[in-house]
């Protein structure tokens, strides 16, 4: 039997679902920077920063954000992540986040 099973069970959900979780989605997407894209034959991989300077890679398919987002596409100056949500309905929709390469600002241009 397994020894980690009565813990699991005494652990509220919220409590349970926050400690399987990477440091990619304890984050709200508008608090992570877009920094880079590199194109490989395999599939392009877009680094991330959060508002600590830290990296991480992103790659199709990968976990993101608070409200369950993965990434959907990593294109040359975008990453789009799409987060599966309810309406007032409940029906399910899903909402598309287009994150958007930082550019170095133009000298002496306000981007």
């Amino acid at each position: 039997s397994d020894p980690f099973k009565p813990f699991i069970q005494l652990m509220p959900d919220k409590l349970r679902k926050s400690a399987f979780l990477t440091p990619l989605q304890k984050y709200d997407i508008s608090q992570l920077k877009l920094v880079a894209i590199i194109t490989l034959p395999e599939g392009s991989v877009a680094l991330v920063e959060d508002q600590q300077g830290k990296g991480y890679f992103l790659k199709r398919g990968t976990a993101i954000g608070r409200r369950d987002g993965k990434v959907k596409a990593i294109h040359k100056d975008r990453v789009i992540i799409e987060e599966a949500y309810s309406d007032i309905l409940g029906q399910a929709k899903v909402n598309e986040i287009s994150l958007y390469l930082h550019r170095p600002a133009e000298e002496g241009g306000e981007t």
